[in-house]
């Protein structure tokens, strides 16, 4: 036996000792040993848009592929609110903060991001995206513009339970 397939070997072995301990111990959530599993919570649509919301959807909605505006993301939820007839008082604050894991999302809320990391995807200091609807247990799809310095109306699939860094929140317009 050579010394690279010596060395194989206890590579080999080394992984299925590593993968045993680890699955083991995965084995072991919820058990009697006292480790818990981890939680991760659920994206869920609870209860219907408002007519206000509604409109927010259809203006981002028609305007996909158009630059609104100054072709700047926070300009988008600016212009939609106008056209659902609402005024925005400025700043990043659009309505009332949601704790969207327990009272879940909506079409028409308006998530703002800050230096926010997911596993495949980030945005900017500042970022503001219209939540057009629910994808699946863990994602959103928004519109938005200057993603990826692109200054016209797209969607793009944010999964929000997997926030890495920086901080995701959703505001919801109420009268």
């Amino acid at each position: 036996m050579n010394i690279y397939s010596m060395f194989r070997l206890s590579m080999v072995t080394m992984l299925a000792i590593s993968c045993a301990i680890s699955c083991s111990h995965d084995s072991d959530y919820g058990s009697k040993s006292g480790l818990k599993k981890k939680y991760r919570p659920v994206v869920r649509q609870i209860g219907k848009p408002s007519p206000s919301a509604k409109k927010i959807v259809a203006f981002a909605e028609q305007n996909i592929g158009k630059k609104v505006g100054d072709g700047q993301c926070w300009g988008l939820a600016n212009l939609a609110y106008r056209h659902a007839g609402i005024r925005h008082r400025g700043g990043y604050v659009w309505g009332r903060r949601i704790h969207w894991q327990t009272e879940g999302v909506r079409p028409g809320d308006i998530i703002q991001f800050k230096n926010a990391r997911y596993p495949y995807a980030y945005t900017d200091e500042n970022h503001t995206a219209i939540i057009l609807k629910v994808v699946g247990k863990s994602s959103v799809k928004v519109a938005h513009q200057n993603w990826n310095h692109i200054y016209r109306v797209t969607t793009t699939t944010i999964p929000l339970i997997y926030l890495r860094a920086g901080s995701q929140t959703v505001y919801r317009y109420e009268p």
